[in-house]
């Protein structure tokens, strides 16, 4: 553990003060405000309050090791520190850069980490959901929650206030799915994208979200078995290929061997582009449902219940955390049969 006062050339001339410090294979700078000049007698001065600054913070991190928080940690802007985590994060992953713009908006781009209390957690909640729907808040406020614990992993938080504070609830959403029928109207139509068109139906027998079909390299097929990291859970996964998959496959990898450049095995476009290329294709085939690429997910899922597949099992293949996340497509199954059983003919009753 170390903390060095150093210097830093400036174009007027001048020297910046700031501090290099060095905790646990870590490295931080703090700018003290505070320049030497040509005035000598001043900038002597300057140079005893800066060695002041680094004793002190010498001996605040010291302190810090035995359960006291360092003060210049506490004034720390929260909004810096959760933009570098954002930063760190996948280009797809949205949902961090988003949640980043509304807490600069809330914040005009800062707040100590000693102002990040339950109460201001709270207010926070309430504006995000007056700004983006439900279920989105309840993402970006978990993104804000996720920060905070990070910070009390590197010691700048002794505790996390977002314990004190229940997360924003999910709203059950109607889940958009395609029937059987409608997967064969589709894969019998042509489009104008044949990437589109292999990627979603792939995912309609596999149940890959858009960003592990973006990232999907040959090399992740291992014979009859799909072997990856997801991009959302960064959990290990392993999918054995449906005998659909797996005709997808082939014919991709036929394609491939006119580019051996093609590491990747779908060529997806933009989202404004994919969408149109859906909208479009849908529409040719017959289908009046509003089908984004996240359907042939929803599709996976209601497909695999109808064929018998169980509960649990539907909960792996689609890399949930916990079964409860699955449980709203049981329900749409369950809707399914309970509309059929309705259909049935009612036929006159005679003694």
């Amino acid at each position: 553990m170390t903390v060095k006062l150093r210097k830093r050339k400036l174009a007027n001339g001048n020297e910046s003060l700031y501090l290099d410090i060095y905790q646990s294979g870590k490295r931080a700078y703090e700018f003290l405000g505070l320049y030497l000049t040509k005035d000598k007698t001043a900038s002597k001065g300057t140079l005893e309050l800066a060695k002041a600054i680094q004793a002190k913070r010498l001996v605040e991190i010291q302190n810090s090791e035995y359960g006291f928080v360092p003060h210049f940690k506490k004034k720390a802007n929260f909004v810096d520190y959760f933009a570098r985590i954002a930063q760190g994060k996948p280009r797809d992953d949205t949902a961090w850069n988003n949640a980043l713009k509304h807490l600069q908006a809330f914040t005009s781009g800062r707040i100590q980490f000693s102002a990040v209390t339950d109460d201001w957690l709270e207010t926070f909640k309430a504006y995000l959901v007056t700004k983006v729907s439900q279920n989105t808040a309840h993402t970006y406020f978990s993104k804000i929650k996720a920060a905070l614990r990070q910070a009390v992993k590197e010691k700048i938080i002794l505790s996390n206030p977002g314990d004190l504070v229940s997360q924003i609830m999910m709203q059950d959403m109607e889940r958009t799915f395609l029937e059987l029928g409608e997967i064969e109207k589709l894969a019998q139509t042509p489009c104008r994208d044949h990437g589109v068109k292999r990627a979603f139906l792939f995912s309609c027998f596999t149940g890959l979200r858009l960003s592990d079909i973006k990232a999907l390299e040959w090399n992740n097929i291992k014979g009859d078995v799909l072997e990856f990291r997801q991009r959302k859970t960064k959990g290990f996964e392993y999918l054995h290929l449906s005998t659909m998959a797996k005709q997808i496959l082939t014919e991709r990898l036929n394609s491939k061997i006119l580019n051996m450049q093609n590491t990747t095995v779908f060529n997806v476009p933009s989202p404004t582009q994919l969408g149109r290329v859906l909208k479009q294709w849908c529409k040719d085939a017959g289908i009046n449902k509003r089908v984004t690429f996240h359907t042939s997910r929803h599709t996976f899922a209601t497909l695999a219940l109808t064929q018998g597949v169980d509960l649990y099992t539907v909960s792996k293949l689609l890399g949930h955390k916990t079964i409860q996340a699955t449980q709203i497509y049981a329900k749409i199954v369950d809707e399914k049969k309970k509309a059929a059983m309705e259909s049935l003919p009612v036929i006159e009753l005679r003694k």
